[in-house]
């Protein structure tokens, strides 16, 4: 083998060893991004959850009684008359 063949050898040698640590530290990048990807989304799911177990509470019935009751707006609570409703009459039946 001569100095040249040799050289060239080391070359492609060289070549493809940095070629492998680079791959390698992108792999390592793109992990250490996925990772941490995934604790932002367990982050934002646990706010999620927080947020829907929230708003459940505020939709149930006594928690809309109590805001309509705190805002003072003169709302009447679904199921309540004021006024007892007027008999009905039917229309064919004459006196």
């Amino acid at each position: 083998m001569t100095v040249a063949r040799g050289a060239i050898m080391l070359a492609i040698f060289s070549g493809i060893a940095l070629a492998v640590v680079h791959l390698r530290g992108e792999e390592t990048r793109c992990a250490a991004r996925i990772l941490s990807l995934e604790a932002r989304q367990v982050t934002l799911r646990r706010e999620l959850w927080s947020l829907q177990s929230r708003t459940a509470r505020l939709r149930t019935p006594e928690r809309v009684r109590d805001r309509v009751a705190s805002f003072q707006t003169g709302l009447i609570p679904p199921g309540f008359r004021a006024t007892p409703p007027k008999p009905e009459r039917i229309v064919s039946v004459r006196k």
